[in-house]
């Protein structure tokens, strides 16, 4: 049986607090608990999948652990017990019967909002507002997320792609003519094929909203929240990278991430900017053809992929992000010419974040009629969760 190393242990305890307690991404929080080269592979992979595994289940590992003098060691514990690891040698680890553990996690299986890991109010919230789809939703969003990628028809071709995965030995499977699911890992960051753009990591979700936006070559597109651009990415290749698209956010270093990706896909035809002037903003009055706002929200159709994001949601937050989805909304609709469409996304479930504030939208906005709306719930052993809606102006 595996026996955890007590240095390791302490260091996902430091991880759990960083994460939980300041709020710290756990994707970076992992990267800076495993980017020594004192550690193996094996050292990495531990720390990893542990820092992640009670992230994603910290409530249920929270509710079968044993009561400590730090929180922190009572899931570190749970988590250890449940995967038949032995603890660290030292009384801090070995003073907590196994029996214990075991009884919890019978009484846990009978609590579905503990057996998988949601915040009481947003269990109750998601219950109400999603009666007969919530569960399945609270089961996906404790499993591993399935990898995607998305081919750059710019520069590749699924088979292209497929046949490079092929004779590296990546089994895969074939999706459409954008997407690939990778059935075992694969190292971009030493990938050839992908260091010359032929491909993105991209959810087949997330990959179905720039489809739905139905782009033409020689359109002008603005992509109003932009984020390092996988969506806007998308979009310059349905376009034929022929017009242009205009890609703008706030956060200055995804735009940075988005430039280096955009080059790496040979996709020229998009622009970067943020939204420091406010003259240049008040320009783009009547200029889009079409305008993607694909807002910030609650991420609850993404829980499995982003794992931190529910335990750092609470009501008042989510109330902020209304506001801001509408802010958003109302400010892009200015931006569209007559006769162009309006997508307004998001990786939401609930209902109020997305039809409701759409509903919403239209009674103040009357020259703009519903043209078609979409929603997907994440799928077990598929895509995850999105909202999308087409609006069209007068």
């Amino acid at each position: 049986m595996l026996k955890a190393r007590w240095t390791h242990c302490n260091e996902i305890r430091s991880a759990l607090r960083e994460i939980m307690e300041e709020g710290r991404n756990a994707e970076y929080t992992v990267k800076k608990y495993t980017a020594s080269p004192n550690k193996g592979s094996k050292d990495r992979k531990f720390i990893a999948e542990a820092v992640f595994g009670i992230i994603k289940n910290f409530r249920y590992y929270s509710f079968i652990s044993p009561e400590t003098d730090d929180p922190y060691t009572g899931e570190l514990l749970a988590y250890l017990i449940t995967n038949n690891i032995l603890p660290p040698n030292g009384e801090e680890w070995s003073r907590y019967p196994r029996e214990l553990t075991e009884s919890k996690i019978r009484e846990a299986d009978f609590i579905p909002g503990v057996r998988y890991s949601m915040p009481q109010w947003l269990d109750e919230l998601g219950m109400s507002q999603l009666p007969h789809q919530w569960e399945d939703i609270r089961k996906v969003s404790v499993e591993k997320a399935p990898v995607y990628i998305r081919v750059n028809n710019l520069l590749a071709n699924v088979r292209k792609v497929s046949g490079h995965l092929s004779k590296k030995g990546i089994e895969h499977t074939i999706e459409n003519e954008h997407c690939i699911r990778l059935i075992d890992r694969l190292n971009v960051q030493t990938d050839n094929a992908y260091l010359n753009g032929w491909f993105e990591i991209q959810d087949m979700g997330s990959q179905s909203v720039a489809v739905f936006c139905n782009p033409l070559p020689g359109q002008a597109v603005i992509d109003a929240c932009a984020g390092a651009g996988g969506k806007t990415l998308h979009l310059a290749d349905l376009m034929h990278n022929e017009g242009n698209i205009l890609a703008l956010d706030v956060n200055e270093k995804a735009l940075e991430q988005l430039k280096i990706r955009a080059r790496r896909a040979q996709a020229s035809i998009i622009a970067v900017s943020n939204y420091s002037d406010p003259q240049k903003i008040l320009d783009l009055d009547d200029s889009a053809d079409l305008v993607l706002c694909d807002v910030p929200c609650n991420a609850t159709g993404v829980m499995r992929r982003e794992i931190d994001q529910k335990w750092k949601l609470s009501p008042e937050k989510l109330e902020e992000l209304l506001h801001t989805q509408i802010h958003i909304l109302d400010r892009a609709s200015s931006w569209v010419v007559p006769g162009g469409h309006l997508v307004y996304a998001t990786c939401s479930v609930l209902p109020q974040e997305n039809h409701e504030q759409i509903r919403a939208f239209l009674q103040k906005h009357p020259d703009y009629k519903l043209i078609e709306e979409k929603q997907l719930f994440p799928v077990h052993n598929g895509h995850d969760g999105f909202y999308m809606c087409r609006m069209q102006r007068s």
